[in-house]
């Protein structure tokens, strides 16, 4: 590209930006119309259209009122949450330096409410429909949407009371440089949770120590140190999802049992309501996995077979949420040994990893690989996509999907109510309409224009249910659905049947750093152990010595050394001092690179002993 273009493509990147975040034009329109519900998804155009008309259309048949729907989408689900947490952050930081001037008080006080301080119109958009109960869950966590100031600012030094919630280690501290406590001052009070960072302590390391003693009481104490209040730190921060507010008993009757699997339909206290459930599973052509001899996949464990070495393509956990629920899912149903010892042979065997979680499909529909996992309506969709404009039924499709049953994660697909939008009676009505059964058949029904939809059933004042150009290939989230209409549906498949009642074990955070470093990042050698260790394994009279070390190397983990040096192995319950460990960037990437190498090195070892 020439540097001409390149700054022309800036530039209309410059100007896109606004118009994608621009506020909505109107609250309510000047024709007695409801207005305009302004909707940010990472949902693709499909269901953006199907929704809108449809909601559309149910609108005015239920209030008598016109209204549009405005649909944002600045990019995939992780975007959209940056972009809101910006937004909401900004606000926060507003309200401060609001108070600063007129009520100072409130920032030193015990409890910090920022709820009342988002009226309507605060923020540009009124809904966030679509992405996992993961995400969804990162609207309602307050953290995401904070900001960091100094509540004593312009004040000295201070002996004041210090208590922490749960025991640290004074070398910790040291490392980390800072900690987070509740400051008590002299003048009483329930104290305030800072964060305190270490040159604030007058008396250094032995204040330090004297905090982390008092800490590992029972019940922790308080220890009375110096802090120069001035440099303490006090986080604003307010979920950026409010409780829809629905009776529970109407929540009852539409949803049934808060349960799917593992998981729940909705968040108890509303912050978010399940609108489709997806499903985690194996995308695959039919013709690629023949020509290598092999049967249709049925399980996970199917991929980490050798046949498949070179055939599999994955979407890198790191860029995509959905692969990342995906081997979470895998990683508990299997347990930690085996689950990781089979991702490593899937990742053996994949020929490239993409950094979008459409990709798979498209290339296993492609030929460019054999299978890959992917989220159940991606799959279904590009199985449907290369059919021939005469072809309507998905079996004849060169491209199959499967959620492997027992082992599927299936997850709700949630729609949250967002703080301070533009219209929120509005946006609880969309969520409303989003339950009926009129929206629950948008996801799974042929299309009116498909000859399938002659079957669809009706409903009296509305009509034949169902789409009206586009097969979404969703499934719907009310159980009644499948006791009703399992019969219309597309896809035959229940998935209140498939998902697998595993918890998550709590190891998402290990996920992208591991496969980062034992797969993606050392592919190469990877590839060329597994052959080997394939190879030895296959072979009469192979050295049964060489090849047990060649196994263990394959599935070795490396130490890793924190800060205060203390050395943590790899293993399920150091997963969370790990991944807190993480969180400080330098020492991620300094971890990356000693895993890397850790990595490459076993794998080289190994393909040595297999010569």
């Amino acid at each position: 590209m020439t540097p001409r273009l390149v700054i022309l493509a800036l530039f209309l990147l410059i100007l896109g930006i606004p118009f994608v975040m621009r506020p909505p034009q109107a609250g309510r329109s000047e024709t007695g119309g409801a207005g305009t519900l302004v909707i940010v998804t990472p949902h693709v155009p499909q269901i953006q259209y199907e929704f809108g008309q449809a909601f559309e259309k149910w609108y005015q048949r239920t209030y008598g009122a016109s209204v549009s729907v405005d649909w944002r989408q600045p990019g995939g689900t992780s975007e959209i949450i940056k972009q809101l947490s910006s937004q909401y952050s900004a606000r926060c930081a507003e309200v401060v330096q609001s108070w600063r001037k007129t009520h100072p008080e409130r920032l030193a006080a015990a409890a910090l409410d920022l709820s009342e301080e988002f009226p309507k119109g605060t923020v540009s958009f009124d809904l966030m429909f679509g992405g996992g109960t993961f995400d969804h869950g990162r609207l309602k966590d307050p953290s995401n949407a904070s900001y960091w100031f100094k509540p004593f600012e312009g004040v000295g030094s201070e002996a004041v009371m210090v208590k922490c919630k749960a025991p640290v280690e004074a070398k910790s501290v040291l490392a980390d440089r800072q900690l987070t406590a509740t400051v008590i001052r002299a003048s009483g009070g329930a104290g305030v949770v800072a964060r305190i960072p270490v040159s604030a302590i007058e008396e250094g390391a032995a204040g330090i120590d004297a905090i982390s003693a008092a800490s590992k009481l029972t019940p922790p104490g308080e220890a009375k140190v110096t802090l120069r209040l001035g440099q303490v730190e006090r986080q604003a921060a307010v979920s950026m999802s409010v409780p829809a507010g629905f009776d529970p008993k109407q929540l009852a009757e539409i949803y049934g049992e808060n349960t799917l699997g593992a998981g729940t339909l909705y968040d108890e206290k509303q912050y978010w309501l399940g609108t489709a459930v997806s499903g985690f599973g194996i995308v695959y052509n039919k013709d690629v996995v023949k020509s290598l001899a092999l049967d249709p996949p049925s399980s996970f464990k199917d991929l980490a077979d050798p046949r498949y070495m070179g055939w599999i393509v994955f979407a890198d956990p790191r860029q995509s949420g959905s692969v990342a629920t995906t081997i979470d899912a895998i990683l508990s149903y299997y347990g930690w040994d085996d689950g990781w010892k089979l991702l490593r042979r899937m990742c053996a065997n994949t020929r490239y990893y993409s950094n979008s979680a459409p990709r798979p499909p498209i290339d296993v529909s492609q030929g460019e690989a054999a299978a890959g996992l992917c989220i159940d309506f991606y799959g279904r969709n590009q199985s449907q996509a290369v059919l021939s404009p005469v072809e309507t039924d998905a079996a004849a499709s060169r491209v199959g999907y499967v959620d492997p049953p027992g082992a599927t994660y299936m997850d709700a697909d949630p729609i949250s109510l967002l703080r301070g939008g533009p219209n929120p009676e509005l946006a609880k009505r969309f969520i409303e309409f989003c339950l009926t059964e009129e929206a629950q058949a948008l996801w799974q029904f042929p299309s009116k224009r498909d000859p399938r939809s002659e079957k669809n059933p009706e409903i009296s004042g509305v009509g034949k249910l169902g789409p009206e150009r586009n097969e979404l290939r969703r499934m719907p989230i009310r159980r009644v659905m499948y006791e009703k209409f399992l019969p219309n549906m597309i896809d035959q498949a229940n998935p209140f049947k498939l998902a697998s009642t595993t918890k998550p074990a709590g190891w998402r955070g290990a996920i992208g750093i591991m496969m980062g470093a034992f797969g993606i990042e050392t592919a190469d050698e990877q590839v060329q152990a597994w052959k080997a260790l394939v190879r030895a394994e296959q072979k009469q009279g192979f050295d049964q010595t060489k090849l047990s070390e060649m196994r263990r190397l394959f599935d070795a983990w490396p130490v890793t050394v924190l800060p205060d040096g203390k050395e943590v192995e790899f293993k399920p319950e150091n997963v969370k001092l790990l991944t807190n460990a993480w969180k400080d960037a330098m020492f991620k990437s300094e971890c990356e690179v000693r895993y890397y190498k850790f990595f490459r090195e076993n794998y080289r070892h190994i393909a040595a002993l297999g010569e």
